[in-house]
C-alpha cells in the first residue's frame, strides 16, 4: 500500500465526476448557446461562463451520486469507480455532493439575478432533484424500466440545454425547444444500445433497466428508431432556426453513418439467444462513444454554421 497524498484525493475526486464524458457534453452546452445569440462575442460573456460552469456542476452532481449509489455493484464491473468511492470514503463523497449542490445553487441565484430570468431557479431545482432520483430511492428511475429513458433524456439533455438557453437575453423559440427534445432522443437512442450491453449483469443484480424490460433485440430496434426520428427532427429544427448550409450536410452524413452501424447491429442480434446476441453486440457497442461524438459534434457544427450566417 502506498501512502495516500492530496494528489490521490484529487485523482479519485475527478474519477467520480467522470471526466471521460466531458467532451461529449460540450455540444449540450454549446448548441443552445450558439442558437440563442447573434454574435460570437456573447460566448465570452459572464452569463455564458456562469451557465457553462453551472451545467458542469450539475453533471458532476449526477455522476457522483450515481457512483456513490452504485459503489457495490460497480465493485464487480466498474472497479475504478467503486475503488475511488471507497478510497475517498462514503462520508467524503457525501460532503462533496453537498458542496457541489450548494455551489450550483449559489451560481444559479447569481445567474437568475443577473439575467432577470428567475425561471432558472425551478429549472435547476428540478434538474438536481431529478438527477438524484435517477440513482437513489424512493423513485430510483434507473430501476424503473422505460422511465430510465425519459429521465436520461430530461436530465442529460433537455433541462441542461434549457438552462443554458435562459442564460441569454430573450426566450427560446418553440423550434429551439423542440430541438432540445429531438437531440436528447437521438443521443439517448445511442445510449440505449450501451445500456443493452449490460443486460446480463443488470439481470443478475436485479436492476430493472429499460434494456432489460425491452430485451436485447428490441432495445437496439428502439434505439434505431429514436436516433432516426430524433436526428430527422433535429435537422428540421436547425433548418427552421437558421441556415445550417453545408453544416447540415455534415450532420446528416454523420447521422446516416450511425444509423447504418446501429441497423447492422440490430440485424446481427435479432432472433439470437441472449449469450450469442451479447457476444455479437459488445464489439459493436464499443463504438458507441464514436456514434455519440459524430452526431453530437455534427449537430454542433450545424449550429455553428447557423450562427456564422446571422
Amino acid at each position: 500500500m502506498t501512502e495516500r497524498t492530496w494528489r490521490h484525493l484529487v485523482q479519485d475526486s475527478l474519477t467520480i465526476r467522470r471526466p471521460e464524458f466531458m467532451v461529449a457534453e460540450l455540444p449540450i452546452v454549446l448548441i443552445p448557446a450558439m442558437l440563442m445569440t447573434n454574435s460570437l462575442s456573447e460566448l465570452a460573456s459572464w452569463r455564458f461562463a456562469a451557465a457553462f460552469v453551472l451545467v458542469y456542476l450539475i453533471f458532476n452532481f449526477g455522476d457522483m451520486i450515481n457512483c456513490l449509489a452504485d459503489r457495490d455493484l460497480d465493485a464487480i464491473y466498474k472497479t475504478r469507480l467503486s475503488n475511488a468511492v471507497y478510497r475517498l470514503g462514503v462520508e467524503n463523497v457525501r460532503r462533496q455532493l453537498w458542496i457541489t449542490c450548494g455551489a450550483a445553487t449559489v451560481l444559479c441565484v447569481v445567474l437568475a439575478f443577473g439575467t432577470g430570468h428567475w425561471d432558472l431557479l425551478p429549472l435547476v431545482a428540478v434538474e438536481i432533484l431529478w438527477a438524484a432520483q435517477y440513482s437513489v430511492p424512493p423513485l430510483h428511475f434507473k430501476r424503473r424500466g422505460l422511465w430510465q429513458v425519459l429521465t436520461l433524456v430530461g436530465i442529460i439533455f433537455v433541462l441542461p440545454m434549457a438552462i443554458v438557453a435562459r442564460a441569454f437575453p430573450g426566450s427560446p423559440s418553440w423550434e429551439l425547444l423542440l430541438l432540445f427534445v429531438a437531440y436528447g432522443a437521438m443521443q439517448e437512442g445511442i445510449i440505449l444500445v450501451n445500456t443493452a450491453e449490460d443486460i446480463p449483469e443488470d439481470q443478475e443484480a436485479g436492476l430493472r433497466t429499460s434494456a432489460l424490460v425491452l430485451g436485447l433485440s428490441r432495445s437496439v430496434a428502439v434505439g434505431v428508431a429514436m436516433v432516426a426520428v430524433g436526428g430527422t427532427v433535429s435537422a428540421a429544427c436547425l433548418t427552421a432556426i437558421g441556415n445550417p448550409s453545408w453544416g447540415l450536410a455534415v450532420f446528416v452524413l454523420s447521422l446516416a453513418w450511425v444509423l447504418w452501424e446501429m441497423v447492422s447491429t440490430w440485424r446481427a442480434v435479432r432472433g439470437r439467444p441472449l449469450p450469442e446476441g451479447m457476444a455479437l453486440l459488445r464489439p459493436r457497442a464499443r463504438r458507441m462513444p464514436l456514434w455519440i461524438t459524430a452526431t453530437g459534434w455534427g449537430s454542433l457544427l450545424a449550429a455553428g454554421v447557423v450562427l456564422a450566417h446571422q
